[in-house]
């Protein structure tokens, strides 16, 4: 087979729709938190099934709107996954907080076998990771489990927070922009404040009569990114159709390699990735280990899992840029060169 084209890791959607949408927004007169921002909150509410939404500009300030929103402080411990993206766990060392890390899955999710051993008297949350569009339930814990769901777009459970992510390689984008989900009434509201400033957004009065109670953030989302987000909605369930299917045939194909369908693990990784990068094949690792950065002690842990995994997993490229046939041709490649 020869290519066309490189097939990349990562690549952002966008379909005609969705920049018409981005168009028109920057021609009305509001161009920053309005009426498309509460329209996006309300109909991504309605398709994920779940209630009390706060859209944001990033996903990372979701997170830091939950981290807020439990109190979190200085020598506080919170239980995180030791895979995953450095938003998780970079706000919470600018707070002081203690990261316990836990273990993780093949599939490099939370290892929830692991966290109960992690819980002490300090501990005031656990940081679920839904890595990769796989959703990882969380069993019943005596501390409140925050879900970074940045990399999966659908409804969790047990979860005080949810926090999402519409950065440029997820499955929906606005570009960069975050949505934060709350349990409870009480958090909604004192998040809608939150993220603009602790001012009251909603209230008739001019806002030099609005008391601030509470020091906030700018965390507010744009009318811009609301409307793309809008669109990519309308578009949402087939785009996650797709992906399905292309999961399905890295399944059907390469399955034996081990982790999900396009997470493998293999031997002499890195001539593997050489290889495949001459056949315009784009592959990765994602994610650094969060102990091996200077800020959480730079030295590698005694997670068993973790270290087993991290000399063989490898990353596919699985977006809907691609089709059947590009996951035919990384697949015949691996199998060539393995």
């Amino acid at each position: 087979m020869t290519r066309s084209h490189k097939i990349d890791l990562f690549s952002p959607f966008m379909n005609e729709e969705i920049r018409r949408a981005a168009y028109n927004a920057l021609g009305e007169r509001i161009i920053g938190q309005g009426k498309k921002v509460l329209e996006f909150e309300k109909l991504l509410a309605e398709k994920l099934k779940i209630q009390n939404i706060v859209t944001v500009n990033l996903g990372t300030s979701a997170l830091e709107l939950a981290y807020h929103l439990l109190g979190l402080k200085a020598r506080d411990e919170v239980i995180v996954p030791i895979f995953t993206c450095s938003a998780t766990t970079v706000p919470l060392a600018r707070r002081g907080v203690k990261v316990v890390f836990a273990d993780v899955t093949d599939e490099l999710l939370l290892d929830w076998e692991d966290v109960p051993k992690k819980i002490t008297k300090k501990t005031k949350a656990v940081v679920n990771v839904h890595l990769f569009g796989k959703y990882n339930k969380a069993p019943r814990l005596p501390v409140p489990i925050i879900g970074d769901a940045a990399q999966y777009l659908g409804k969790t459970s047990g979860e005080r927070f949810t926090i999402y992510s519409f950065q440029a390689t997820k499955i929906i984008t606005t570009v960069d922009g975050g949505a934060l989900a709350c349990e409870r009434k009480s958090d909604y509201k004192r998040a809608k404040l939150l993220r603009w400033y602790g001012l009251d957004r909603e209230t008739k009065k001019e806002h030099v009569n609005v008391d601030i109670k509470e020091a906030g953030y700018k965390y507010h989302m744009s009318d811009v990114a609301a409307s793309m987000g809008i669109a990519g909605l309308k578009i949402l369930d087939r785009l996650k159709k797709e992906r399905v299917k292309l999961q399905k045939r890295y399944k059907e194909l390469i399955g034996g390699l081990g982790g999900s369908p396009y997470l493998i693990h293999v031997p002499d990784r890195e001539n593997i990735r050489k290889k495949l990068a001459l056949k315009e094949i784009e592959t990765g690792l994602v994610h650094r280990r969060n102990d091996l950065h200077t800020i959480f002690g730079g030295r590698r842990l005694d997670l068993p899992n973790m270290n087993r995994l991290e000399k063989t997993l490898l990353f596919l490229p699985c977006h809907n840029k691609m089709t059947l046939k590009d996951v035919d041709y990384i697949c015949k490649s691996i199998k060539e060169i393995i």
